[in-house]
């Protein structure tokens, strides 16, 4: 490879390295407005309760049990596209270390020469 051809492998690399960080950005951005949401929810939910009357509750308290189950498949899906993100920027990490030690690899041989 040459000099020039590594600039451009590395050049991608951190390219899709910055991508992956605004995508983590974003998820823990939104973590944090589902969080909140959530917490208004329950908040909501809990007053819903305490002021409906008898026959009216049982179907408030499940209707806030369906969307306490769906809140936490949501946070498991964000937390798995995290933990995906997380492994590719260990790989992109891992591929920007290798292509600087072929870099420097060929810049020796070069001198050797």
């Amino acid at each position: 490879m040459t000099e020039p051809d590594y600039k451009v492998q590395l050049s991608k690399i951190q390219d899709e390295q910055n991508s992956v960080k605004k995508e983590l950005k974003s998820i823990e951005k939104q973590r944090e407005d589902f969080f909140y949401l959530n917490q208004q929810e329950q908040r909501i939910y809990a007053e819903l309760i305490a002021t409906s009357d008898p026959e009216d509750r049982r179907f408030f308290q499940d209707k806030g049990e369906d969307s306490f189950f769906q809140s936490k498949r949501a946070q498991q899906q964000l937390e798995k596209n995290e933990e995906q993100l997380q492994r590719v920027k260990k790989e992109l990490a891992d591929s920007e270390e290798e292509t600087y030690q072929l870099q420097r690899k060929s810049l020796l041989k070069k001198e050797e020469d």
